[in-house]
């Protein structure tokens, strides 16, 4: 119960994080949705007040009535209000609390990984109210997980320059300039790989999730040891029946526990193996974190085992230097993007299955737990 409650809490504050405006009164569907949105934000900070109080039967109907209505957010007002938002958008020029309005919708729609979405909703407020901070620095960071860097670096550049950069920006602006490069490097890289015929040819393993199929391509080149213990652990049937027990909208989504199967007496995310392996993230040549990309999950350097992940967004502050101990990229999805970013907390990797592999024993050096 405290994991839910806290799970509950922490939805909370991020649906009223952003400041509550009034309605444009120049669309009545739009404001019709901004008024059913501010409802449901009140009652959302009745529930996490009476929460603190809350014990038993009442505090699991408060926790209820919490899921319930940050799902109506997501799966039915949101949408709505993106849907409203074209005719919004047709104005010339926009108040400035439809356009506070417009970009925490955009913002929103970021964090739900609809990053085309959300950029293509902040571009416009940047040209209709280009004095909209936040307009600036959600479209930077919706071009950046969208893997436009160029893009990126110009509106992040642009809002730097004209005293409008957020701390959501700042924390972009930098990446999105060196990505530029980072991105030219990676994409040849790939480009070689297609290219590989027979056992110079990438291993790939076909992940089965409650949402769809997700395939991956594993970069032994750079990760042996990395890629060896994951092939070895799909073929034990190690990842059967597990569940991706952390996932976190605009990051990644994160599996392979075994104490994540249904009936384990295990904490999700505190399993493994029985071994770690070595990290393979500080060699010259070793892979970054671009959308799509696989990568292990540990505690510190060298105690990665099972767990992986796969992010839903470039993620530089997992890569040095701004990481110190930074994760070891070993794949990247190159089908069923899509279901990866549509994955929940809970939801099942059903089997995992080896589609190809070179002519050599998968076999990894580990050390003892």
């Amino acid at each position: 119960m405290r994991s839910l409650s806290r799970h509950l809490t922490v939805a909370f504050v991020t649906l009223l994080a952003w400041p509550v405006m009034a309605a444009a009164q120049d669309s009545p569907e739009w404001a019709k949705l901004i008024e059913q949105r501010d409802t449901i934000y009140a009652r959302l900070g009745q529930i996490q007040e009476e929460l603190t109080a809350a014990e038993g039967d009442e505090a699991e109907e408060l926790r209820t009535e919490g899921r319930d209505l940050i799902k109506t957010l997501h799966d039915e007002l949101f949408p709505a209000m993106r849907e409203a938002a074209v005719e919004v958008l047709k104005a010339d020029s926009l108040d400035e609390e439809t356009a506070a309005n417009l970009v925490e919708l955009s913002y929103r729609t970021y964090q739900e990984n609809n990053f085309a979405a959300a950029a293509e909703i902040a571009d416009a407020v940047t040209e209709r109210a280009p004095e909209n901070a936040d307009a600036w620095n959600v479209a930077g960071v919706a071009h950046f997980a969208m893997e436009n860097f160029e893009k990126a670096a110009e509106i992040l550049e642009h809002a730097q320059q004209n005293d409008l950069l957020t701390q959501l920006g700042a924390q972009y602006r930098a990446s999105a300039q060196k990505y530029v490069e980072y991105w030219e490097r990676e994409h040849a890289l790939r480009e070689a790989e297609a290219k590989a015929e027979g056992d110079e040819a990438l291993p790939r393993v076909e992940l089965n999730t409650a949402r769809g199929t997700v395939v991956v391509e594993l970069f032994e080149n750079q990760a042996p040891n990395t890629v060896a213990n994951f092939i070895s652990l799909t073929e034990q049937g190690f990842y059967d029946g597990t569940t991706f027990h952390r996932v976190i909208g605009a990051f990644m989504a994160q599996g392979g526990c075994p104490n994540s199967k249904p009936g384990s007496d295990g904490i999700p995310g505190t399993g493994g193996p029985g071994y770690t392996i070595e990290c393979e993230a500080y060699a010259e040549d070793s892979r970054r974190h671009f959308a799509g990309t696989l990568s292990m999950a540990h505690a510190g350097k060298d105690t990665g085992g099972s767990q992986f992940f796969i992010t839903h967004l470039p993620t530089p502050h997992l890569d040095a230097p701004l990481a110190t101990e930074p994760h070891t990229v070993f794949g990247r999805v190159i089908e069923g993007m899509d279901v990866v970013r549509s994955l929940k907390a809970g939801d099942a990797l059903e089997s995992a299955t080896v589609l190809r592999k070179r002519n050599h024993e998968y076999q990894p050096v580990t050390m003892p737990e």
